[in-house]
């Protein structure tokens, strides 16, 4: 990720053909079946047919190909059988050899309109999933990718295959108390998370323009949770009730004109301040109830500050990347990773790590996982 670019946030998992979905064999398939055929009917003795992998190339280039294409298999196929027919079978077989011929015609020539219907259903699947993109990312905008000589990189991988956004969240918004950051994860995972995420993100944005603190904010949110969480039970009849819906976040600020940064937590799991001394692993000391549970909470709402100088850079994280597990039950840890990457700047860690969860899992996400990193640049950057 160029650190030039305007703007960082989700990207789209639609991949551009089907041919994308397979594996490189299905490519060759089609035209090594024919060869087949022709290898082992023409020298083999007795009734033996080659027709059937004339047949199955045709069906699979229904499957991998263009229409033209498939078009041309079927007229590879026919010309094949034709050679086989007055080769091998019509002196033996007769008649039966001409009816299976034309059954092996008319079989390979149906996987035209099969190619037809498969294309109309994967143009509308795309337009659907498009669709669907572009909800997602209203759910979940675009974040600058620089604000005065604040440089921030988001990467967000939802659990599910199905969407880019799952139930953790994040936001940024540059307000005349600093850059605020946002990230979050709400109870439970997948599309069903996606209405608690839209609350939360919606209220943040506009909240955090006017509320002075940290801890201010956060209250503004818990109650904006709670508010959703009555009406989500209201409209569906009383199957969430309150405590049972919740948002685990944590909010940072960083100054315009400061060298620290503040971060209050609900309930959400622990940041990561890297600079060239140390890592360390900022545990807030009241890291407080989730959002939406604040009426049970009767300790300090209570922002925490550290020193954040030019160079130093902050990690956010969900419980995706510290609660990721490879075969044998081993917990993930960003340690190694982060001290290594945080030099080359937010968009190379969050790359670094989201590539190392991945490998760590062998490519299986249990949970969605949200990054969000933040450096202070010893100047102000202007994105092409």
């Amino acid at each position: 990720m160029s650190p030039y670019r305007n703007a960082t946030g989700l990207t789209s998992h639609a991949p551009r053909s089907t041919s994308d979905l397979l594996p490189r064999w299905t490519r060759f398939a089609p035209l090594s079946l024919v060869l087949l055929a022709l290898a082992i009917d023409l020298p083999t003795p007795g009734a033996f047919s080659g027709d059937v992998f004339l047949i199955l190339s045709s069906m699979i280039a229904a499957c991998v190909y263009s229409l033209r294409s498939v078009v041309w298999v079927a007229v590879l196929n026919s010309l094949a059988g034709l050679i086989l027919l007055f080769a091998r079978h019509l002196p033996s077989d007769g008649e039966h050899a001409v009816v299976d011929y034309v059954a092996m015609v008319v079989l390979a020539w149906a996987s035209v309109p099969l190619c037809r219907l498969r294309l109309s259903l994967w143009d509308r699947l795309l337009r659907a999933q498009r669709v669907a993109e572009s909800a997602q990312r209203a759910v979940l905008p675009p974040v600058r990718a620089w604000w005065g000589n604040t440089w921030i990189a988001v990467r967000y991988e939802a659990a599910s295959a199905a969407a880019s956004v799952g139930g953790d969240l994040y936001a940024a918004e540059h307000t005349r108390y600093g850059v605020r950051l946002l990230i979050g994860d709400v109870r439970g995972k997948g599309l069903n998370s996606i209405p608690g995420v839209a609350a939360l993100v919606g209220s943040f944005h506009e909240a955090a323009h006017h509320t002075p603190t940290l801890p201010e904010l956060a209250r503004h949110l818990d109650e904006a949770v709670t508010r959703h969480t009555r009406e989500t039970a209201a409209v569906g009849g009383g199957s969430e009730v309150a405590g049972e819906q919740f948002i685990t976040a944590a909010i940072a600020q960083i100054p315009d004109d400061g060298t620290e940064v503040r971060l209050i937590s609900r309930g959400h799991c622990p940041a990561f301040l890297v600079n060239e001394t140390a890592l360390q692993v900022w545990e807030p000391e009241h890291p407080g109830l989730p959002l939406g549970l604040g009426e049970l909470d009767t300790g300090p709402w209570a922002d925490e500050s550290r020193s954040f100088g030019p160079g130093s850079l902050l990690l956010l994280c969900t419980d995706g990347l510290l609660e990721a597990r490879d075969a044998h039950g081993r917990f993930y840890t960003p340690d190694k990773d982060l001290r290594e990457s945080w030099r080359h700047g937010p968009p190379a860690v969050v790359d670094t790590l989201a590539r190392a969860v991945h490998t760590h899992t062998d490519g299986v996400l249990a949970d969605d996982l949200a990054l969000v990193a933040v450096t202070r640049a010893e100047h102000a950057r202007n994105p092409a």
